[in-house]
């Protein structure tokens, strides 16, 4: 067995820091989600599959402390499935192959998707452990977090993270650290009406960067957060796809340039507003701004579901 280092056990303890505080963001996105206001995120061009994305704005009780939120929810048309046993091959797509699949090589030859390493794990017998060699290759079976893994810290490698700025686009090289726990995984027959059968995989980030950053909203850099995944089979073999994102507390530094140094962007919104004697709207530049991050995870994500979208196709070819 590999053994453990300082840093093996930083991460452990932020697992597991991140795991109670993920599970009551993920509860408040299907109980409160669907029923708040949510403007809509402009992803800026248009797309190959049908898609909304809105922006959430709340409060939730988090580790019983009530904070600000802010998140997306995203619904996509993703596919179909023809023939019978649509249901068992979902799950079988979603539990085991969607995040293994979940990268390709992009028109320019560059790497695109999400590409997932395995750090490290908890036994079912409570025991910590560390992926090396070949094992740290890939995502994880949902089905084995239980009966092998009370949890597994993947590291997931974002290359499509695109800004735009202005005419221009920039791709930056994004890291996070993500954790599958049993907890963030359900199935629901008739979940609702028009669909069958939802199968849902989630997971919280945990607060480490694996690539330094000056965000300061973003990749590694959430206090907590969650990212959810419900794909939703219709009788006719549709597939849709709803994806919740919600981070605790809300931004509070556009960018991080040390604890020591003041964030440009709201810091100046701060200045403005007492420079003007209330006049100037600091939270409407808030909303404004955090709306322009909500769309750029958005874009983000819409990316990866269209990509999978394909994979899924291919893989559903050779069953």
């Amino acid at each position: 067995m590999t053994p453990l280092d300082s840093h093996d056990r930083m991460l452990i303890d932020r697992t597991e820091e991140a795991i109670p505080a993920g599970l009551d963001l993920f509860h408040w996105c299907f109980e409160r989600i669907e029923s708040m206001p949510r403007p809509p995120l402009d992803l800026g061009r248009a797309w190959r599959l049908s898609n909304t994305a809105e922006a959430v704005f709340g409060e939730a009780s988090v580790g019983g402390r009530v904070q600000s939120v802010m998140g997306t929810r995203q619904f996509v048309r993703f596919s179909r499935i023809d023939g019978s046993g649509a249901g068992n091959r979902l799950r079988d797509f979603v539990l085991k192959e969607f995040l293994e699949r979940a990268h390709w090589t992009n028109d320019n030859g560059a790497p695109g998707g999400f590409t997932f390493h395995r750090l490290l794990y908890r036994g079912a017998d409570g025991g910590y452990g560390k992926f090396a060699g070949a094992e740290s290759s890939g995502a994880v079976d949902w089905r084995e977090l239980g009966p092998k893994y009370q949890w597994v810290l993947l590291r997931v490698d974002v290359n499509d993270f695109v800004l735009p700025m202005g005419p221009f686009e920039k791709k930056l090289d994004e890291a996070a650290c993500v954790v599958p726990h049993p907890a963030f995984m359900r199935e629901v027959e008739n979940p609702s009406a028009g669909y069958d059968l939802e199968v849902t995989v989630g997971y919280p980030f945990i607060r480490f960067a694996p690539i330094p950053n000056f965000f300061g909203f973003g990749p590694g850099k959430f206090d907590i957060a969650v990212k959810v995944f419900s794909f939703l089979l219709k009788p006719s073999g549709d597939i849709d796809c709803r994806m919740y994102f919600v981070a605790a507390p809300r931004c509070q530094k556009v960018f991080d340039f040390g604890p020591s140094i003041p964030d440009p962007v709201y810091g100046g919104a701060a200045l403005l507003r007492a420079i003007s004697f209330g006049l100037f709207d600091e939270k409407a530049f808030h909303d404004k701004v955090d709306g322009g991050m909500l769309a750029q995870h958005s874009r983000v994500h819409q990316v990866l579901i269209e990509g999978t979208e394909k994979v899924f196709r291919e893989w559903l070819g050779g069953k």
